[in-house]
């Protein structure tokens, strides 16, 4: 089997990992448990990730979940006798991955199975440009921004245009302190419907203009998250991929 483009297994660097990582026990089972729902496609690196096949994420259980044996019998051998082992997997156009260990042989729905307890942790990846959400006018989905460089008492309500895990785009039109590029801004907060609230600090990339049909000129602000934890970023990447589902539903 070749390896699919989208199931290598992603390298970081000087901590790069921390802003995807996930290490709460209930957010890994809910994430693992909507994947076997799905029956999304996984691949299994083993033998020092210098082997793999694909398979699939059968089930879940309280402890852990099963995983779909490979076709060589050999192969089933060594993974059996690995220590840790990888698994790169997808959950709402984010790529997951995750380690684990004590791997056994077992059954599911009378079939030959593995079965491991959960990970630690694991990494949920969406990079920025593989989705942008525009945001529809009746969402009316905004940034609190606390205070700024030049205004440290300054709060406001400022329209976002799009966002996606990496950044937003905010409408600068009635910022009582204009926005600057390369000024960073902390304490930033974002009401995400039905999901909770984003707490960020946001670098101001750019500064643009934007002409509408009608001929209006807005100015707009490119800003990326800086450093998002763990848990805010699992809470923009399960807000993006609701909303993607109902963009889809509605197609």
């Amino acid at each position: 089997m070749s390896k699919e483009t989208s199931l290598t297994i992603e390298q970081f660097h000087d901590g790069e990992e921390s802003q995807y990582l996930i290490k709460s026990a209930k957010e890994i089972q809910l994430t693992l448990r909507a994947i076997a729902q799905k029956k999304s496609a996984a691949v299994l690196y083993f033998d020092h990730a210098q082997r793999f096949f694909k398979s699939l994420l059968l089930a879940v259980d309280e402890r852990g979940l099963w995983l779909d044996i490979g076709p060589n019998a050999e192969e089933n051998k060594l993974v059996l006798s690995s220590d840790t082992f990888t698994i790169v997997t997808m959950h709402q156009a984010a790529k997951v991955q995750f380690e684990c260990h004590q791997i056994t042989a077992s059954s599911y729905a009378d079939r030959p199975a593995f079965y491991f307890p959960f990970p630690a942790q694991m990494v949920r990846l969406q990079r920025r440009n593989s989705f942008r959400l525009p945001v529809a006018a009746d969402t009316e989905l905004k940034c609190i921004i606390t205070s700024t460089p030049s205004d440290p008492a300054l709060m406001v309500s400022v329209s976002i245009m799009d966002i996606s895990v990496g950044g937003i785009a905010l409408v600068c039109k009635g910022i009582n302190a204009p926005l600057v590029a390369g000024a960073t801004i902390s304490d930033c907060y974002i009401e995400l419907p039905d999901i909770g609230t984003l707490t960020a600090t946001i670098r101001v990339k750019t500064i643009f203009d934007v002409t509408s049909e009608s001929g209006v000129i807005t100015q707009q602000a490119g800003c990326e998250f800086v450093q998002m934890d763990g848990q805010m970023s699992m809470l923009l990447q399960r807000y993006i991929g609701n909303m993607q589902s109902k963009l889809a539903s509605l197609r």
